[in-house]
């Protein structure tokens, strides 16, 4: 058996966080579609993930610094219901709560499943325990069989929830899913571009879906995080060209990306001249 750990911070006392895992309205609003939880030791742990159906009891609950709970999959011969143990930590820090996870007794084929899970979950606790929106969820099990979770785009896991809103929005259009890219795109978007500004979700997204049919692959990628805003630096490529280098800055806000500065060679993705 193997585990899984990771932490991450909220701008949040511990004492709200605590409210997001033990509440059916809370757990619902970072994770999974339905819950019905009772948050005394021995009682019902059930929710709903994307389709798949999370069973286990409250194993040990201190108001408001930890909570642990039995985790499974109803039905599944692979994890089955209450099989694995998941523990949060909650410690009050300066800028609010550490939450400590812990996913334990898990076969190591689940390890990597459950660890692409979390790293989708637990940024989405980080924006509604700071008291914001999460959204709609997009992540979608890889497959149907009940084997643990395996996501269709692979997130890291970040401490900053801005590095999280970007990654998936980078995977989304370098993927060619331009309308999933779009559910992290502000609606009042400001973008500079080589030759064009753009103001708009509208706007932005007819630019970016003009590129994006034309990629082929995304080259070695080195990122910054500062608070809200997160730069990229990589090597689209597509048919006509693999080494233009490309950069772009993007502030977050809210949750969304609100403002992008894009930096390229346009002149390389133009066809050339005829002699």
């Amino acid at each position: 058996m193997a585990e899984f750990r990771e932490s991450i911070d909220i701008d949040a006392a511990p004492e709200t966080v605590f409210a997001y895992l033990t509440t059916d309205a809370g757990m619902q609003a970072w994770m999974g579609q339905h819950a019905e939880l009772n948050p005394t030791p021995g009682g019902t742990f059930a929710v709903d993930i994307a389709g798949h159906p999370v069973r286990g009891t409250y194993l040990h609950v201190e108001h408001p610094s930890r909570v642990v709970v039995s985790w499974g999959f109803a039905g599944s011969d692979d994890l089955p219901a209450g099989a694995s143990t998941v523990e949060f930590l909650l410690t009050a820090i300066g800028t609010g709560t550490r939450v400590d996870l812990c996913h334990s007794n898990l076969p190591d084929a689940e390890v990597r499943g459950h660890a692409n899970g979390w790293a989708n979950f637990l940024p989405r606790l980080a924006v509604v325990g700071a008291g914001g929106n999460a959204g709609s969820d997009d992540w979608v099990p890889l497959t149907e069989c009940a084997q643990g979770w395996q996501m269709r785009k692979d997130v890291i896991m970040t401490h900053d929830n801005a590095y999280a809103v970007v990654k998936k929005y980078h995977y989304a259009w370098t993927n060619g899913d331009v309308n999933g890219a779009m559910n992290y795109v502000a609606d009042d978007i400001t973008c500079q571009a080589p030759g064009v500004d753009l103001d708009g979700k509208v706007a932005y997204r007819e630019f970016i879906s003009g590129f994006a049919p034309q990629l082929t692959g995304i080259g070695k990628i080195a990122e910054f995080v500062d608070k809200d805003r997160v730069a990229l630096f990589y090597y689209p490529q597509t048919a006509s060209t693999s080494t233009t280098p490309a950069a772009e800055l993007f502030t977050i806000r809210d949750g969304k990306i609100s403002e992008s500065i894009l930096i390229f060679d346009r002149l390389s993705y133009g066809r050339p001249e005829q002699s």
